[in-house]
């Protein structure tokens, strides 16, 4: 009974002056290499991990290559992964040199006594464990530096998906955190998520992404979750643990575990959503915005993309 679900970011945007094809198909094609690759007995573990690498390698989306950047004009990834077996987990924050954040952050719980990594110290032990290193410049696209040059002039930090931009000035590429959740054939549970934060935020901002617990978990007894959004009022929600403790504790289904836990979320102004999947295979994929970039694959078999509410296909 295998399951996925990744996410390419959230936020509110004018549908009918986005072009999303290159998006949906990006989405699609790494969905169906997730599947493939369950299907053929990967853990998964590794099927979260690679599909968010794939989704970091692809400059429509707000981690890896095409992150935004911050108000200095330079990117801050952040990753983190957590297998739902064993409940190990690991996350690097605040990198500027690291080629595939979530291959880190892997490495961070595999190959260290650690949990998490930040900055200099992230990258130095990237270095260290032999994992591929660039400059800065490696992540950063003309698309991004213009839509922080117009962050700057209108004086706003922008969400992944956001309208922030006049409709003169539509945002045509390059959007939102990335994350994955997957359940393999043998009911193993696991999330990975990775982002450059928000547009034009302040240097050493973190957000919600590599704070296991928030934006993201896995627990083999309840789900797998990966959000994205307003990162701040995740964190204050403590989303993933909150949509794990209403399970366990509370004996709710998956579905309106996290329904509640994005109306805390929006409760406290935030906006965004989250991709889960529970011990069970059922599926949740909520948002409160008007969009949330997303691809996954049901009791079906059959891979689907959305971005909005009613254009499923």
């Amino acid at each position: 009974m295998i399951r996925l679900a990744i996410h390419g970011g959230a936020g509110d945007l004018a549908a009918d002056q986005t072009d999303t094809r290159e998006h949906r198909a990006a989405l699609r094609r790494i969905a169906e290499e997730g599947r493939a690759l369950l299907q053929a007995g990967a853990s998964s573990l590794d099927v979260v991990e690679r599909m968010v690498v794939r989704l970091e390698d692809c400059p429509l989306f707000n981690a890896g290559i095409g992150a935004v950047l911050n108000r200095d004009g330079m990117p801050e990834l952040d990753a983190a992964i957590m297998d739902g077996r064993t409940r190990a987990c690991g996350a690097v924050a605040g990198v500027m040199r690291v080629k595939n954040p979530v291959r880190l952050a892997r490495a961070v719980m595999e190959r260290s006594p650690h949990v998490m990594f930040m900055g200099s110290g992230a990258e130095a032990l990237n270095r260290e464990l032999g994992l591929d290193e660039v400059t800065p410049d490696y992540f950063i696209t003309e698309e991004r530096f213009r839509q922080l040059k117009q962050a700057h002039a209108r004086g706003v930090i922008v969400l992944d998906h956001e309208a922030a931009f006049t409709p003169a000035e539509p945002t045509s590429g390059g959007f939102g955190t990335v994350g994955a959740v997957a359940r393999d054939a043998e009911g193993r549970l696991a999330a990975a998520t990775s982002t450059g934060g928000l547009t034009n935020k302040h240097p050493g901002r973190i957000g919600d992404t590599p704070l296991i617990g928030a934006g993201t978990f896995a627990d083999d007894r309840s789900a797998a979750v990966s959000c994205t959004g307003t990162g701040e009022c995740f964190i204050r929600v403590g989303f993933g643990f909150e949509v794990h403790a209403r399970m366990s504790y509370c004996n709710w289904t998956l579905e309106r575990a996290c329904r509640e836990a994005l109306e805390d979320v929006r409760r406290l102004g935030g906006r965004g959503g989250c991709i889960a999947i529970d011990h069970e295979g059922n599926l949740a994929l909520p948002f409160n915005s008007t969009a949330m970039y997303r691809a996954w694959m049901g009791a079906d078999g059959v891979i689907h993309v959305g971005i909005g509410t009613d254009d499923v296909d």
